[in-house]
């Protein structure tokens, strides 16, 4: 009888165990993506701010300085991400992954659109000049009250998602 107790006892608590850390594990992980993703969107605006400013120049007067390929391979280069510099008709100017005169027409891109729109736009979508998921953020180059360009730095979600597995790995461990 006190066995059948013992079961009576354990049996609920055990589950009450696993449901409750699966809860926490569910929320966890969503909370931990979410939280991945507004940092590198953050990240990636305020590094696109920082690119219009420094491309500016070349667009104002192309002669007197590097072309804006020339800029975007630097800036790629030195924040390790891939930066795109984009005319207003959505024309390639610079890139720093690829050569720009082989990319098409970027005038539809979600995040360029809404970059014209608002001044900022960003996107998370599956890249087929990269073949993996990418999130890209775009602001506009300002000159004398008009759009000049458009500044888009991107990063692949592979440091996104592996933090959400490492979480996931320690949650199955726990």
């Amino acid at each position: 009888m006190s066995r059948s107790l013992y079961w009576k006892i354990t049996i609920p608590f055990v589950l009450l165990i696993l449901v409750s850390l699966a809860i926490l594990g569910f929320y966890t992980v969503s909370s931990v993506r979410s939280t991945q993703l507004e940092h590198l969107r953050s990240y990636l605006i305020n590094e696109a701010r920082l690119v219009a400013d420094d491309v500016l120049p070349a667009l104002v007067s192309p002669g007197n300085n590097a072309g804006p390929d020339a800029i975007a391979k630097t800036i790629g280069k030195e924040i390790d991400a891939r930066v795109t510099i984009i005319a207003r008709d959505g024309t390639v100017l610079g890139d720093s992954w690829e050569d720009p005169k082989t990319l098409e027409n970027h005038a539809t891109r979600p995040e360029v659109i809404s970059a014209i729109s608002s001044g900022v736009g960003e996107s998370t979508r599956f890249s087929t000049t990269t073949n993996e998921s990418m999130m890209y953020a775009a602001v506009t180059i300002d000159y004398q009250g008009g759009i000049l360009g458009i500044a888009r730095v991107a990063l692949p979600l592979t440091t996104v998602e592996n933090s959400v597995n490492s979480t996931i790995r320690t949650l199955g461990w726990a």
